[in-house]
């Protein structure tokens, strides 16, 4: 009996040694597993920042470095800073942070601190402050397939400096949705309760919800993480497939067709306006902004006209080099970028 008491006490303690040792070649591997990912992620952001990179005259990421060891990996940055020298765009966004759970690293959370401040070749000038900003993407062997943003209470500032107008507009909540599709680029926006805010704080125009769904063509390359190609804003082309915007009592426009930049930074394209309650959008616009008054009256006379005297009905909206012509109504020029 004894003899038998202790070969099962070694058994056990052989057993108990053999789990031990088990556990820890499983630690150790998965460590190594750890650290050799967080290395890949790591090498992979720095070859994005590098000088050989196009991403690299765009974006640089201070103080970067990785934690989250063991359940995740993250990646974090103290500030961002915008040089774009190919679009004239300059700027700074606070600070950022990224995590990928070990074992789902195809997708990743990141959240991104304001205020994001750009300011243009052309002299615009733009500040944006939120409370919240929220991205889940989902990541292939050559980049981001989609993601996913939600920005919570989103305030925003643009002010042209030759002229000193400024732009202020709020919303409650918005989301934007990236997707890879082919050579091309998805991108999904909507902005609900937004309003467009006065020095005085007031707004003049009634809260509104906007959409808008866009393709730009051939510039899927900007998701890709190794040799990305950032989107030069001249020479685009795009896709408009809706943008609706809905100021309440069934106020709505909606446009679509295609649109695109020249290399001087002109606006080009022809729209397709649906538009409801031409004389409730009269009447909000002169509401708003009384030195509009008449070129509103004439406008929803001339809308009227081409509806054969209904309030509702489609019209074709006409870009050429910047020059804006509704039906046959001037409206106006916009300025290159």
């Amino acid at each position: 009996m004894a003899a038998s008491s202790t070969t099962t006490k070694r058994r056990t303690r052989s057993g108990v040694f053999s789990v031990a040792i088990a556990l820890i070649v499983v630690a150790a591997v998965y460590s190594a597993g750890w650290f050799l990912a967080a290395n890949y992620a790591t090498t992979k952001l720095e070859r994005a920042f590098d000088g050989s990179s196009p991403l690299a005259a765009v974006l640089d990421c201070a103080n970067m470095r990785v934690s989250g060891f063991p359940l995740r990996i993250s990646l974090k940055c103290s500030k961002i800073s915008i040089n774009d020298k190919r679009n004239g765009i300059t700027g700074s966004v606070g600070a950022f942070s990224s995590a990928a759970k070990i074992f789902r690293p195809g997708t990743v959370n990141w959240q991104l601190t304001g205020p994001a401040i750009t300011q243009t070749s052309t002299g615009l000038a733009t500040s944006v402050q939120w409370d919240s900003l929220d991205t889940a993407m989902s990541v292939g062997l050559t980049g981001m397939e989609k993601s996913t943003t939600i920005i919570k209470t989103l305030r925003t500032n643009i002010t042209q400096g030759t002229t000193g107008a400024t732009l202020n507009f709020n919303a409650a909540e918005s989301r934007m949705d990236l997707e890879r599709s082919d050579a091309d680029l998805n991108a999904a926006t909507r902005f609900t309760d937004v309003s467009f805010v006065q020095n005085d704080g007031t707004s003049k125009l009634p809260p509104m919800i906007a959409d808008l769904d866009v393709k730009l063509i051939g510039q899927a390359d900007a998701l890709n993480i190794e040799k990305p190609k950032p989107i030069d804003l001249k020479g685009l082309n795009t896709e408009l497939r809706s943008l609706n915007i809905d100021i309440g009592e069934g106020r709505t426009i909606n446009a679509s067709g295609p649109l695109s930049i020249d290399q001087d930074g002109y606006l080009s394209g022809e729209l397709k306006l649906q538009i409801s309650k031409v004389e409730g959008w009269r009447d909000a616009i002169t509401a708003a902004y009384p030195e509009t008054r008449e070129i509103a009256k004439m406008a929803a006379k001339g809308l009227k006209m081409a509806f054969l005297g209904k309030g509702q009905g489609q019209v074709t909206l006409q870009i050429t080099h910047g020059t804006v012509v509704l039906g046959f109504i001037p409206l106006g020029n916009i300025p290159p970028i």
